[in-house]
C-alpha cells in the first residue's frame, strides 16, 4: 500500500484556481472534504466513546493541576480538512487532505506519549498504553489509533480523491485552452 499518492501539475492547478477562479477552488476543497468524509466517520468510531480512564472527565473545560480537556471524542469529532495548498510539505508537495481529530481530549488520548520533558515512567501514558500491543517510546510520536486506521483504510478514500482531482484538472484545462483561442 502506499503512504502517499502524487499528483503531478496538481501544484500548478491549485494556484490557478485559487487565483484565477476562486468558486471552483471553494468547490473543490469542499468535494474533496466531501469525498473524505466516509474515511474520517471510520476513524471516528474507532476512538473509544467513553474517557479511556476512570478519572478523566467527560464534561467541562480544563480541569486539575495538568489541565486535562475534556474527553468528548465520537465518530463526528474526526474530520475531513482539505487545505494546506500554501505550504509545502517536507517532502516538497502540497498538503492536500487532512484527517483529524477536533476534540482536545481525543487529541490528546490519540498523540500522548513519553516527551524528552516527562519522566520516564509516566503513569499516565502507561496507563493509556495498558490495553494496546505497541507501547510508548521517549523521544518518538505516536498515534494510538489515527495514523493506523487512516493507513489501513487509504484505498477507501483514494479512487474519491482522484475523481475529484481529475475532474477538477479537466476543468481547468479547458479553461486555460479556451481563454488561450481568443
Amino acid at each position: 500500500m502506499q503512504s502517499e499518492i502524487k499528483f503531478y501539475g496538481i501544484n500548478e492547478t491549485l494556484f490557478y484556481l485559487k487565483n484565477y477562479e476562486k468558486e471552483l477552488f471553494n468547490e473543490f476543497k469542499t468535494k474533496l472534504a466531501d469525498a473524505a468524509k466516509p474515511l474520517a466517520d471510520l476513524v471516528g468510531s474507532r476512538f473509544p466513546t467513553a474517557p479511556p480512564l476512570e478519572n478523566w472527565h467527560s464534561s467541562g473545560g480544563r480541569v486539575g493541576v495538568k489541565r486535562m480537556p475534556a474527553y468528548r471524542a465520537s465518530s463526528k469529532t474526526v474530520q475531513a480538512k482539505s487545505g494546506g495548498f500554501v505550504r509545502k510539505t517536507a517532502k516538497g508537495g502540497y498538503g492536500i487532505l487532512r484527517i483529524q481529530q477536533m476534540d482536545g481530549g481525543g487529541q490528546v488520548y490519540d498523540s500522548a506519549g513519553i516527551g524528552t520533558y516527562e519522566s520516564k515512567n509516566s503513569t499516565f501514558i502507561n496507563n493509556l498504553d495498558k490495553h494496546l500491543k505497541t507501547k510508548s517510546k521517549r523521544g518518538t510520536t505516536r498515534s494510538r489509533i489515527l495514523y493506523g486506521a487512516v493507513k489501513s483504510n487509504q484505498a477507501m478514500v483514494e479512487e474519491a480523491v482522484l475523481k475529484v482531482v481529475k475532474e477538477v484538472d479537466g476543468y481547468t484545462t479547458r479553461r486555460i485552452n479556451e481563454s488561450n483561442t481568443r
